[in-house]
């Protein structure tokens, strides 16, 4: 074990509990603007289980769709800092790329739930699940919830292909096969 080896874990880590941190909060915030009307504080106040077990989902559906994103960043990362090219202007390039595409990837997971909620209202016509959930029906909570992250595992393969497709990794040439 190499002290740049331990000096990049330690990067990997601070970098994902500041996305982890920065994108439960926008994402919450951005879900209390979006919802008004609902004041998901409120019925979290008054112990509505229901609530916060959409809520939960919610925020653990952006994680494992944002989880895909991190590691092709935090790969070109090491093979930056592991490489030949060591000056801080492509460094910082490189840093602010990897950070927008983990964004883009949390952008994409809030835009695929809201999406799976449509497609909820769409797939069960004779519940009206936002006044279930307000009522603390924690069977339709439950649904809900699972199918959140169903659809956050189902896409998150796809965020991880299209994150890696735009991360520019650097060429290192090719292994004769044969």
């Amino acid at each position: 074990m190499s002290g740049r080896q331990v000096l990049f874990g330690l990067l990997e880590f601070i970098v994902s509990v500041l996305i982890s941190f920065v994108l439960t909060f926008a994402t919450y915030k951005f879900l209390l603007k979006l919802t008004p009307h609902f004041d998901e504080e409120k019925q979290l106040r008054k112990k509505n289980v229901s609530v916060g077990v959409v809520l939960g989902s919610i925020l653990l559906g952006q994680a494992i769709v944002v989880k895909q994103a991190i590691y092709p960043v935090m790969a070109v990362i090491q093979i930056f800092t592991t490489g030949s090219n060591k000056d801080i202007v492509s460094f910082i390039k490189v840093l602010g790329l990897g950070i927008g595409y983990i964004v883009l990837a949390g952008i994409l997971a809030i835009l695929c739930i809201i999406l799976s909620f449509w497609m909820f209202d769409k797939l069960t016509p004779g519940i009206d699940q936002y006044l279930e959930v307000r009522e603390n029906n924690l069977a339709v909570a439950i649904f809900m919830a699972l199918y959140v992250i169903g659809i956050s595992l189902l896409i998150s393969s796809g965020v991880s292909a299209l994150t890696r497709a735009l991360i520019p990794f650097p060429k290192v040439g090719s292994i004769p096969l044969g």
